[in-house]
């Protein structure tokens, strides 16, 4: 067969599963057939313009599969290894680069925005990726589904680590999708006592509670500000997340940061989004506002590996689709049915 399955992005609202030639494997380069690759907010952004990617690429860039061909020239890899990838394809010689932070590479380029990703029946790792080592072999028993969760686990890993939270911090997540979700995992991990999760969908909240948070708020009904300082002694949230791309909830999470506490600006915005801010309230209490995309190399590792210490890391996923019905999985997230969609090969 010298044809796949895959998903085509052509332009903003338009993805259609075509059948397209097999990648042809270069010496330096590595096929993966793909296994399960999940759906990310990022792609959904994509899909309504708010975010670019080049027309006629396959999306996905959380995947996972095992290696079935390898290039000529590639050494250290063997073919049925299972794996997981770190989609970026960085420069490695640029002052970020040398930092460790390929995530912040000047000439960053991305699987599944710029370069074909996962949704496809075989995905095709670059030399370039092969070379900077962004290839994970999975853990003994960690299924595919769970482990195409690799990417966003590590971009909220990220997100943890920014905004120092240990055992014993207490955490403000705004906004209950699967991103916000797996910060409450996360947390839970970490050891916090205090998970308090807002969001105005009750079903997310519901979920929310089942995974860990300690406090559930629907800020439509009761006042969050209230929950949260009730819940820290008058302090605030040692960290707070937004974890949803809403222009005006940017000052509503600015409002529960306790003094010299971090807050992160973690979901994406819509383009040209302006936000005002009080800037005394950010200079007197010494507020660490931030903002994490993405994670570390380094960083993707570790999160891999947490996966096997989460139980309930696979309850994120609520929709799986045949590659028959790839464009199904973004219906899914469009319609904010469940949590977490994904495509099985």
């Amino acid at each position: 067969m010298d044809t796949m399955s895959a998903l085509i992005f052509h332009k903003p609202g338009d993805v259609t599963v075509e059948e397209v030639p097999i990648p042809k494997v270069g010496p330096g380069d590595i096929l993966m057939k793909v296994h399960a690759t999940s759906i990310c907010y990022s792609d959904i952004r994509v899909f309504k313009g708010e975010k670019k990617a080049t027309s006629g690429v396959i999306p996905g860039h959380e995947t996972a599969g095992e290696i079935v061909e390898i290039g000529s020239k590639v050494e250290g890899y063997k073919t049925g290894t299972r794996i997981t990838i770190c989609p970026i394809l960085a420069c490695g010689e640029c002052y970020f680069c040398l930092l460790g932070k390929r995530n912040r590479c000047i000439k960053r380029v991305t699987l599944g925005y710029e370069e074909n990703g996962g949704l496809a029946d075989y995905v095709l790792i670059p030399e370039q990726l092969v070379k900077l080592g962004h290839i994970i072999a999975l853990p003994e028993g960690l299924s595919y589904e769970v482990a195409a969760l690799t990417e966003p686990f590590a971009c909220v890993l990220n997100s943890i680590e920014s905004c120092h939270v240990m055992p014993g911090s207490s955490i403000l997540i705004i906004g209950g999708g699967p991103m916000g979700l797996i910060h409450v995992l996360m947390a839970k991990a970490v050891g916090c006592p205090q998970i308090i999760v807002s969001d105005i969908m009750d079903s997310r909240l519901e979920s929310a509670q089942e995974l860990g948070a300690t406090i559930c708020v629907n800020p439509q009904r009761e006042s969050l500000k209230t929950a949260v300082m009730n819940a820290t002694n008058g302090l605030g949230a040692d960290a707070v997340i937004l974890s949803v791309g809403n222009p005006n909830a940017v000052n509503e999470g600015l409002e529960m940061v306790r003094k010299q506490g971090y807050y992160n600006l973690f979901g994406g915005f819509p383009p040209e989004s302006v936000v005002q801010l009080d800037p005394n309230r950010i200079h007197y209490d010494e507020i660490f506002l931030t903002g994490t995309q993405n994670a570390t190399s380094e960083q993707y590792v570790r999160a891999c590996r947490l996966l096997t210490a989460i139980p309930d890391a696979g309850k994120i996923v609520t929709h799986t689709f045949p590659a028959a019905k790839a464009d199904e999985a973004y219906n899914v997230r469009l319609r904010m049915e469940g949590l977490k969609s994904a495509v099985l090969y």
